[in-house]
């Protein structure tokens, strides 16, 4: 049996010039510690230390320690190092330190007459009053857990990074070994979360002081500048484990609307006057500044508050248990992140992908999640059967952008199984939580992003790609394992500005079915189709010049529009000129008139290869549209039908439209042709079974049958 009653595990590195007041107050909790009858030893721990810090260590008078055990290891890890240090260690209570910090003489004394005391030994101790000073001023009070629900755990640490508990429960716990460039860190919150999953209670010693040094170069701060400030997964966060531990806290507090109220109040107090407020505690501020003259109790006097009890009743550590609620507790093999579901050629193009992976993997679950500002997700009832959406702007809008993406990040690394595929479709919403959480997304997902086209700026009369996307890859392109396209020129592209990571594009072109049958007719009718979204990017103001350019040599021809338009348009404006009728929206391709036509029309700034040009030659339609994004793969040049050099210059793109148009009609029987080549061309690369091989090929489900997600 141990007649060491506490262990000391002193964690040093580099801490030289602070070491010897850190060294002088844990001594002195030692002495009043062994006045009191407890054995105390000290493990110190030196983790890459350097010889000065060494030295400092070996030449301070240490009086109150049973025993000093040193260790020397090169991990570069707080956690691996405590673990190091646990493992040295022979007391019964265990009690952590770091080695420029500062404790009240009475803390080991009153540490473990509040583990003693506890009704059962599932117990860890924490000092009650928080005194950071250096850099920074303020002050904490600490609660026990009974203040606390699983909710504040997920939300921010709601204790310290020193605690006191039985050397017996490292027995099956132990710290976890997260440097910074994991995304994660803070190690001592997670096993603080692992302790309350394993049902500890968390209690404080009273009068209890750590005057905690804010450095400019500490491990926390080097922690909150690098990581994407997150601690791992663990079972505290399973959804069915946290709504267990939430319905506990309802219920053993009864009157939650009270409860709420009185955090709001321990929130609300004076932690500094409480710190000053009696002779003894007092005391150990004069000690601690007798030690350190860094401690100024002029300034701990004026400090501000810092509250572990969250001051906001419904932070997203309290919505999580409603987002669990929505999602459910089985884990998905495929997540996605859309800015919203609404009628779009990347939406459709992604939904295809879903498709065909669910119809692969039957038994796979996909979870869709919108990020963003919508009314309302029309295409919801396209998602495959047994898909779960969840619109998580709409469903939480007391929430900022900045908690509901740690709310999301959080419940993603919850619910998802291990390397499930992670989609992305470029948004707002997606990037923000990429460049916040990548690094640790990309620990447990392999993360798949769709590169669509970019939109363009306009300067001196000429076009030029916008950066967006391109400053986006630049940060996170490490942390993406695959990027889909749906065309080869995105790639070409990408690869002229980032000159690398080639190998993680793939072109899976999108899935356009062709009619079984079609009505076509030989005749000449001079009715052309021009079918979108009217747009900006499309460029509808081109329409009524283009006609009225053709009028002077076929005045009886006419360009039927058929889309949606947007808000800043005027349809009578745009389009109330002689030889263009504006038909209103459409409800699919397939809904328009086609054997009306003699050809599609398109008339876009940018774009990547779009579904409705895939969906003209498919009909059997020769297409004249310009050469812009992955157009010209499937418009070729007097194959399938015409394609327009994008000129910068208005007038020279005009009569690019003409003369195509002119040598349409001219050279009708050829006409007939290209449109017959382009259904062919769509019929072989764009089929399903096409489409349906790329999907397996590039995600690599060729095992279809093991329902395991590779």
């Amino acid at each position: 049996m141990s007649k060491i009653d506490v262990s000391v595990v002193l964690n040093m590195h580099r801490e030289a010039l602070y070491l010897r007041p850190t060294l002088l107050s844990l001594d002195a909790c030692a002495v009043e510690a062994q006045e009191s009858g407890l054995a105390v030893e000290l493990v110190a721990v030196f983790d890459r230390a350097d010889e000065a810090t060494l030295e400092v260590f070996r030449s301070t008078p240490l009086h109150g320690f049973s025993t000093i055990k040193t260790r020397q290891i090169d991990v570069g890890s707080l956690g691996l190092a405590r673990n190091a240090g646990i493992d040295q260690a022979e007391g019964k209570f265990l009690w952590t330190a770091d080695g420029d910090d500062l404790v009240s003489r009475n803390a080991i004394v009153e540490l473990v007459r509040a583990a003693r005391n506890h009704p059962h030994p599932n117990v860890v101790v924490f000092i009650e009053f928080w005194a950071a000073f250096c850099e920074q001023y303020h002050v904490a009070r600490y609660a026990g857990s009974e203040w606390l629900t699983a909710a504040d755990f997920a939300y921010q640490h709601p204790f310290v990074s020193r605690i006191f508990i039985r050397r017996s429960a490292f027995d099956s716990l132990r710290y976890l070994d997260l440097k910074v460039t994991t995304g994660f860190a803070y190690e001592d919150w997670d096993f603080n979360c692992r302790l309350f999953a394993e049902g500890f209670d968390f209690k404080v010693a009273p009068e209890t002081v750590i005057f905690y040094r804010q450095r400019v170069n500490s491990l926390l701060k080097q922690a909150n500048a690098m990581s994407a400030k997150m601690i791992p997964h663990s079972p505290l966060f399973d959804p069915g484990l946290y709504r267990k531990k939430m319905a506990e806290a309802r219920a053993s507090v009864g009157d939650w609307t009270a409860f709420l109220e009185a955090r709001r109040h321990f929130f609300e107090r004076n932690f500094a006057q409480e710190l000053l407020g009696t002779e003894q505690l007092v005391k150990y501020v004069i000690d601690a500044t007798a030690l350190d003259p860094e401690v100024e109790p002029a300034r701990i006097e004026a400090a501000s508050n810092y509250c572990s009890i969250p001051w906001n009743p419904n932070h997203w550590g309290f919505q999580l248990e409603r987002l669990y609620q929505l999602l459910g507790s089985e884990p998905f093999d495929d997540v996605v992140l859309l800015p919203w579901l609404k009628p779009g050629g990347a939406e459709k193009y992604i939904l295809q992908i879903l498709h065909q992976i669910r119809a692969i993997r039957p038994n796979s679950r996909i979870l869709v999640l919108s990020g963003e500002s919508a009314s309302r997700h029309e295409w919801t009832n396209k998602l495959p059967k047994g898909a779960v959406f969840a619109d998580v702007f709409n469903a939480f809008p007391a929430l900022c952008d900045a908690d509901r993406d740690a709310m999301v990040a959080r419940a993603l690394l919850a619910v998802s199984k291990q390397s499930a595929r992670l989609h992305i479709k470029a948004s707002i919403f997606a990037h923000r939580l990429m460049d916040d959480y990548g690094v640790v997304l990309s620990s447990r997902f392999r993360v798949v992003y769709y590169r669509f086209c970019d939109g363009t700026l306009i300067w001196d009369g000429k076009r030029f790609q916008s950066h967006d996307s391109i400053s986006f890859l630049r940060r996170q392109l490490v942390n993406i394992d695959l990027m889909i396209c749906d065309c080869k020129k995105i790639a070409e592209t990408d690869s002229l500005f980032l000159g690398t990571a080639a190998g993680k594009y793939h072109t899976i072109y999108a899935q356009c079915a062709s009619p079984l049958s079609l009505e076509t007719s030989r005749s000449i009718k001079h009715r052309l189709l021009w079918a979108s979204r009217v747009s900006a990017q499309k460029r509808p103001e081109l329409i009524w010049r283009i006609a009225t350019a053709l009028r002077q040599e076929f005045p009886g021809i006419v360009i039927d529009v058929y889309g949606q338009v947007d808000a800043c348009y005027d349809p009578q404006a745009l389009f109330g000129v002689p030889g263009v009728n504006y038909r209103g929206d459409f409800d699919g391709f397939d809904s328009l008139p086609i054997s009306n036509f003699d050809a599609f029309i398109y008339t876009s700034a940018f774009d990547g290869l779009p579904n409705i040009v895939l969906e003209a030659l498919a009909c059997g339609m020769a297409v004249i549209a310009p050469d812009v994004g992955g157009i010209a793969e499937v418009v070729l040049d007097g194959e399938t039908g015409h394609l327009i050099q994008n000129v910068p210059d208005d007038d020279a793109l005009i009569d690019a439209y003409v003369n195509a148009i002119r040598k349409l009609y001219s050279h009708w029987e050829r006409s007939l042709e290209m449109a017959a080549n382009g259904r062919r061309l769509i019929a072989s690369r764009h089929s399903e079974p096409a489409f349906k091989q790329r999907v397996i090929d590039v995600f690599q489900l060729a095992n279809h049958g093991s329902g395991e997600v590779l």
